[in-house]
């Protein structure tokens, strides 16, 4: 059971994934709430959060752990186009206020082929991606947005499938602005759990690899002219 964002970290540092992540604090009194106003907010910050990201994120699976871990519900193969119905049917059955939510996602973006590199392809990547918020009692309501850097670094993947930093950044830039929009709060975290360029709205360009050449050849010694006594 994920507890935070740096249990999240451990989690994918253990899987061997390096990831960016964005996220804000909701700053909700959630013990003035009754189970049914809890969870009606997080259906509410699950859809602004879909909306923001339509045509970047698909719902993939689903987590749900109650207060005080009282209940965990799984849910896979969600589709995208019924995925909301269906989160409402589980949450009318949940009497518990929710406590954890996440949704593990997969990437609609762009790489660019060995056999045609001059024309990138728009495809789904199953990159680690997860959207996960905290509330309850004794929470304040923080909600993060997380994704993993190959998509966006000059690397070159098995197969020689290079990913497309150009193209792939202003996606990821327009649908955390449109998060920011849909909720009214600012993002106040970007972390990671690596070395990466993480900005406010992405990842910064990478940086070029360095080129290896031949090492200047050593300069003659100057001539010796005679000593003068």
């Amino acid at each position: 059971m994920l507890t935070g964002l740096d249990d999240y970290f451990s989690e994918c540092t253990d899987k061997g994934a390096i990831v960016g992540s964005w996220g804000f604090h909701s700053h909700m009194d959630f013990s003035h709430m009754t189970s049914q106003e809890n969870n009606v907010w997080f259906f509410e910050q699950v859809f602004n959060f879909l909306r923001a990201f339509f045509g970047v994120v698909v719902p993939d699976n689903l987590e749900i752990i109650t207060y005080n871990a009282s209940k965990r519900f799984e849910k896979k193969n969600l589709e995208q186009q019924t995925f909301l119905d269906e989160l409402m049917l589980i949450l009318k059955k949940v009497k518990e206020p929710l406590w954890t939510f996440r949704l593990n996602l997969g990437v609609i973006g762009f790489l660019r082929t060995a056999h045609d590199p001059d024309n990138p392809v728009h495809i789904r990547i199953q990159e680690p991606t997860s959207y996960i918020i905290w509330g309850g009692p004794d929470e304040t309501g923080f909600q993060t947005f997380s994704i993993g850097y190959t998509l966006f670094s000059s690397q070159t993947l098995e197969g020689e499938h290079q990913m497309l930093w150009s193209m792939n950044q202003p996606l990821i830039e327009r649908a955390l602005r449109r998060w920011e929009d849909q909720t009214g709060y600012m993002i106040e975290v970007t972390d990671s759990n690596g070395n990466l360029p993480v900005t406010h709205y992405g990842f910064d360009k990478p940086k070029p690899p360095l080129k290896r050449g031949r090492p200047p050849a050593p300069r003659p010694n100057p001539p010796v002219g005679p000593q003068r006594r």
